[in-house]
């Protein structure tokens, strides 16, 4: 007898065809290798931040939203509908990790597009994350659905530990961190914002979180402030921005997710910086306290468990003065925040804290684009708010 009629031999008397002994079925384990696509609402597709869904699409604008998923399979990519006006400034960019590798940089254009975010990996089991770099001022995306070469699997387990909330500017925002730049003096012109630049992961916010093992969400916006943005314009202040799910558009965000153990609020650098060559040079001490005030009371009412950690920097630490008619007046946006975090605490509200951030270094540290903190003095930043955290707030 040949080997081929013994297999067809031993396949027979199983009660089964030749073909079905050559070609087991897919397995869990190893499943049909075809491209399968998911809607981004897919219990499986994990999000990590703001977002709200959209029939079968989820949206997101904040730096730092995160997507998280696991396959079986070889290739996965993306649909996406982008909301940027594209070039330097108007386009969003995102990290690629697949398998906790190092992020691969992804530029993505206005309008619908599919995006390959890796193929040709081992077929297996795998893991891809998506984060959004930028800021809700470049655009918000539509995340329309993943593709995967294979099979989409359970995801990742939840972040159980310790979770961070930071609100603020641009300076949360990771504004320009990716480049440093050394002034020659304190008028020394430097490069403006730049979308590529833009780097939440060098923040302090994020590298904060990472020391002390946490999961980090950010709401932040560049230019908006407490209770003046740095335009002087009053429309999209932080605490409103606060409510939305995504800045400008009407979902408001649901607070029934559970609540962050801190939150670190770094407002209050646009309220001082605003009105440059105005009658409105100097922040108004009743408005900023009324506005703070007002938040810090939301906040605790939203979050009645959390810590809040009220900081201001590194652009600034509140103090201005105008000089008129050999006139002068001054003003201290941080000891406004210091006696309303005092406040709080006269009142009984022990869970609120009043963290005082150095100052910048331009000279010894650089700055990143507009004169923001460069990522050296986030490093600086993060240092000090997670001793802060770990010595004082211990949550």
């Amino acid at each position: 007898m040949t080997e081929r009629s013994l297999i067809a031999g031993v396949c027979l008397g199983l009660g089964l065809s030749l073909t079905a002994c050559r070609r087991p079925s897919p397995t869990p384990e190893s499943p049909s290798m075809t491209w399968v696509s998911i809607p981004a609402t897919d219990a499986r597709v994990r999000y990590v931040g703001r977002t709200y869904r959209s029939d079968t699409s989820i949206v997101f604008s904040h730096p730092g939203v995160t997507v998280r998923a696991r396959f079986w399979g070889d290739a996965v990519r993306m649909r996406l509908d982008d909301a940027g006006l594209g070039g330097d400034v108007g386009t969003n960019h995102f990290d690629v990790v697949v398998d906790g590798a190092a992020p691969r940089l992804l530029a993505v254009h206005p309008g619908q597009g599919s995006y390959l975010l890796a193929s040709g990996l081992p077929v297996g089991l795998h893991t891809v994350e998506l984060f959004k770099r930028t800021e809700s001022l470049v655009g918000a995306s539509t995340l329309l659905a993943l593709e995967v070469h294979g099979e989409l699997r359970e995801p990742p387990p939840r972040h159980t530990g310790l979770k961070l909330e930071f609100v603020g500017d641009s300076i949360t925002c990771g504004y320009g961190t990716d480049v440093t730049f050394v002034p020659e003096t304190a008028s020394s012109k430097v490069p403006g914002f730049t979308a590529k630049h833009q780097n939440p992961r060098r923040g302090h916010g994020w590298l904060t979180a990472q020391a002390l093992g946490a999961e980090a969400t950010f709401v932040c916006y560049s230019g908006h402030g407490v209770y003046r943005n740095l335009d002087l314009s009053t429309s999209g202040l932080i605490p409103a921005i606060y409510e939305r799910a995504v800045p400008d558009h009407p979902p408001a965000w649901d607070f029934s997710h559970a609540s962050p153990d801190v939150i670190v609020l770094n407002a209050g650098t646009n309220d001082t910086f605003a009105g440059a060559g105005t009658a409105a040079f100097l922040p108004d001490e009743a408005a900023f306290k009324a506005a703070y005030r007002s938040f810090l009371e939301r906040l605790r009412a939203l979050h009645p468990r959390a810590h809040i950690v009220c900081t201001l920097g590194s652009m600034t630490d509140g103090f201005k003065r105008k000089e008129q008619q050999g006139v002068v007046t001054s003003v201290h946006v941080g000891d406004w925040i210091s006696q309303l975090v005092a406040e709080r605490q006269r009142l009984g509200d022990a869970r609120v804290h009043r963290h005082m951030m150095a100052m910048q270094n331009p000279f010894a540290d650089g700055v990143g684009e507009d004169w923001h903190p460069s990522a050296a003095t986030h490093q600086k930043m993060a240092e000090s708010l997670s001793r802060f955290i770990q010595d004082v707030v211990r949550p």
